[in-house]
């Protein structure tokens, strides 16, 4: 059983999002729940017209975006279960060997960007796909009759590496294929060996498959089984999926600040840059844009003015530039807040005690204290499944990114 994180319950992180995906795609029918605010592209979609991601993303992790942004678990309930807020995968960079059989096949992964603090587990996933040619298909030492023992069997090692010696972490049977073109990912548990080597910040995984006949049986072809590496999309690699729940609070700024560095440029000029690559000319025979409202005499403008409020904030990453590098969502409504806060101050507000005090004295005496602001008075997290600065497809659940209440502070 792999267990990349629980519930408070005791329930299988994976699990979780078996279940969470069969509930979103079966009974919802695909509908988005909280509205416009999340739209990402769904497994198997087409390829919308943005620019091109730096890798394309396993459907997996499109699957997990959706089960988790736009299911009845929602970003509260993760954080209260203490579940991971922070998945990130990592795609094999192994070659097969030649020969007429492949007996053994290593995988290998960098994860030098891993960030070790929180991790909860892990788990390494590949998959098998159906040979065009079924008499290729390996018959087992009992002539293929069937019986106890008859399935294939897979074993996965840790590498051997100078004294160190390969490390039996999985033994699993495997069962046929039976669509004409199908597939299966065999995912492996491989927290228990990966907790070890995160104590000794190691910057490569390997691993290494071995197949055979049966338990306890001789080793068969891997290419046999379906394992075979050449020709496959990036979609279809084996990749290494790393569970965390990070102590700290993320900023947004963080990864902004981290792409703006590989293209060795500051925050400032990337923003701007990738902005004005977004804007063009205006078509002829297009309507004008309207003209910037003039501002009312100070007098006027106190008494037109609203109360305290939130307002939409719509946030477009395509119209930023960010399309080749945040997968979903491509846009969203964070929301902000505007508007005054005029004396009496609205329940509904929840204004301290503060604010109450120095508004009633801004009310009697502009020039003793200045206004009190409209502000954010509680925020949600919102998921993001974005490509790091290490061309990782990494899923987090960033805090405090849509104003859901406004008060005066």
């Amino acid at each position: 059983t792999r267990y990349p994180a629980e519930s408070s319950r005791g329930a299988p992180f994976p699990l979780l999002l078996d279940f969470l995906s069969l509930w979103f795609f079966h009974i919802t029918d695909g509908r988005i729940r909280r509205g416009s605010s999340y739209k990402a592209p769904r497994p198997g979609d087409r390829e919308p017209h943005h620019k091109q991601p730096l890798v394309i993303p396993h459907d997996y992790m499109l699957s997990l975006y959706w089960s988790l942004s736009t299911g009845d678990l929602n970003g509260s309930a993760l954080h209260d279960a203490g579940l991971a807020n922070t998945i990130t995968s990592f795609v094999d960079k192994g070659q097969d060997e030649r020969g007429p059989q492949l007996r053994r096949q290593r995988y290998h992964f960098n994860i030098s960007s891993l960030e070790r603090d929180g991790l909860l587990g892990a788990e390494l996933r590949i998959l098998r796909k159906r040979l065009s040619d079924p008499l290729r298909a390996p018959v087992a030492s009992d002539g293929g009759r069937g019986g106890e023992g008859a399935s294939p069997c897979l074993k996965l090692y840790t590498c051997a590496s100078g004294k160190q010696k390969a490390a039996l972490l999985q033994t699993k049977t495997i069962e046929e294929l039976v669509s004409a073109f199908g597939s299966k990912w065999e995912v492996f548990d491989v927290w228990k060996v990966f907790k070890g080597l995160k104590q000794q910040h190691s910057q490569q995984l390997c691993f290494e498959l071995e197949a055979l006949e049966h338990r306890g049986g001789r080793p068969t072809d891997l290419r046999a089984l379906g394992f075979a590496r050449p020709g496959r999309t990036n979609k279809e690699k084996a990749f290494f999926l790393a569970f965390g729940k990070s102590k700290k609070r993320d900023l947004f700024y963080n990864e902004i600040k981290a792409r703006s560095g590989n293209d060795n440029k500051t925050v400032y000029e990337y923003l701007f840059t990738q902005r004005r690559m977004r804007r063009a000319p205006p078509a002829r025979g297009s309507k004008k844009p309207l003209q910037q409202p003039q501002p009312l005499p100070h007098h006027q403008a106190a008494k037109a003015r609203p109360r305290c409020n939130r307002k939409h904030l719509h946030v477009n990453f395509k119209e930023m530039g960010w399309d080749d590098w945040i997968i979903a969502p491509l846009e969203y409504n964070a929301y902000h807040c505007d508007g005054a806060c005029d004396f009496p101050i609205r329940s509904h507000l929840e204004p301290t005690n503060h604010a109450i005090i120095q508004t009633l004295i801004n009310s009697m005496d502009p020039e003793s204290a200045p206004p009190t602001c409209c502000v954010p008075t509680r925020l949600t997290p919102i998921s993001i499944l974005y490509i790091d600065s290490s061309n990782n497809v990494v899923y987090k659940q960033y805090e405090d990114m849509v104003v859901e209440a406004c008060g005066c502070r």
